[in-house]
């Protein structure tokens, strides 16, 4: 919420002169950390609004059938505001879709990766180079500034804590796009595993039809009365019924429900490839996912790592203000050590030159 308007109202009714602008956000002003993330953010935007787009289309499994005055105002009165209607897509299509899908879930997710190695590598080389600025001084000049071996200014507590800053900043960006993308597959994992469940139990509703109309007998699907017989004895019932069925019907009756049968059993075992391929689209998206939930606990762990240091170097900060403070009000004693040392060498010097 934006409170700028009401800010500066307050400023002109204390009768202050000055008054506090309005940030416009600029995109390309942001540096090109913040630039990439703000790319893959909106790629990980697309994404879900697609597959919210596509869902119904998606998980609707029914064919296609002939149109009349009921199915057409069905349509007219499924349809989103802005005049698209929802249809059911084809298997290739969805099997198209899935795989787009996780490949576009692994490439954001390498992107997301090599963004949290860049913004790594960019830490550690300004920590190399302060400790570089760091140790020029070296231990006599450290010393007769009044600080010890390893004690730092409160200028490099400042710095150091601005860079933890920025660090963390950086770490909860690529926590946030980690979290957005984990999102967009659990509900591309959902999408997948109800069209399972629902292409299971379509399978199902099929084969009970056809248990119910006797066609299923020939292929091995008895009645009840089968789970209480063997192997042998239901082989053996199957061939008397299919005996019988043969002797009461015609040839061309016989080759009719033999193509009836052939058409189911390729039916069933398409069916069942699309579930296979369905299931290893699910198991490969689960997996991105346990990969994605391990790397948001991971940088969970890093950001509240850097919380705590944060929290600990703005105490050094404060500490070493303090002690800035206390030194500007007397001399150290390394400080007067050396300035006495330097005093009586030339003291010496010039008491040598003289007598």
């Amino acid at each position: 919420m934006d409170i700028t308007t009401q800010f500066n109202n307050s400023l002109r009714e204390k009768g202050s002169p000055n008054h506090v602008e309005p940030f416009v956000f600029e995109l390309p002003a942001l540096n090109e950390f913040l630039k990439e993330a703000y790319r893959i953010n909106s790629h990980i935007s697309e994404l879900i609004t697609y597959l919210r787009s596509i869902r119904s289309s998606y998980l609707t499994l029914q064919p296609h059938r002939p149109k009349n005055h009921r199915t057409r105002y069905q349509e007219a009165s499924s349809q989103s505001p802005n005049g698209a209607k929802s249809q059911p897509l084809t298997d290739a299509q969805r099997t198209r879709i899935d795989n787009e899908t996780r490949q576009l879930l692994t490439t954001i997710s390498g992107a997301i990766r090599q963004l949290q190695e860049t913004s790594q590598l960019s830490s550690d080389l300004d920590e190399s180079v302060a400790q570089q600025r760091r140790s020029k001084g070296g231990f006599l000049g450290r010393w007769a500034a009044g600080g010890g071996v390893s004690a730092k200014t409160p200028e490099e507590l400042e710095e150091a804590a601005a860079r933890d800053t920025i660090k963390r900043h950086r770490d909860s960006v690529v926590w946030f796009l980690q979290r957005r993308l984990e999102g967009a597959g659990e509900m591309q994992r959902s999408m997948v595993e109800v069209r399972v469940n629902r292409e299971v139990e379509r399978s199902r509703s099929m084969l009970y039809k056809a248990r119910g109309s006797g066609l299923t007998d020939g292929i091995g699907f008895g009645g009840s009365s089968a789970n209480y017989l063997s192997t042998a004895d239901l082989e053996q019932e199957q061939r008397w019924e299919r005996a019988s069925m043969e002797s009461s019907l015609s040839p061309e009756q016989i080759q009719l429900f033999e193509r009836e049968q052939e058409d189911m059993l390729k039916h069933y075992n398409s069916e069942l490839n699309k579930i296979k391929t369905a299931e290893s689209s699910l198991l490969e998206i689960s997996s991105l996912q346990t990969e994605l939930a391990a790397n948001l606990e991971i940088q969970s762990e890093q950001i509240s790592q850097l919380v705590a240091d944060g929290e600990f170097s703005r105490e050094n900060v404060e500490k070493g203000n303090k002690n800035l403070k206390e030194a500007t009000k007397r001399r150290s004693i390394a400080q007067m050590i050396f300035w006495g040392a330097v005093g009586t060498s030339l003291f010496v010097v010039t008491w040598d030159f003289i007598f």
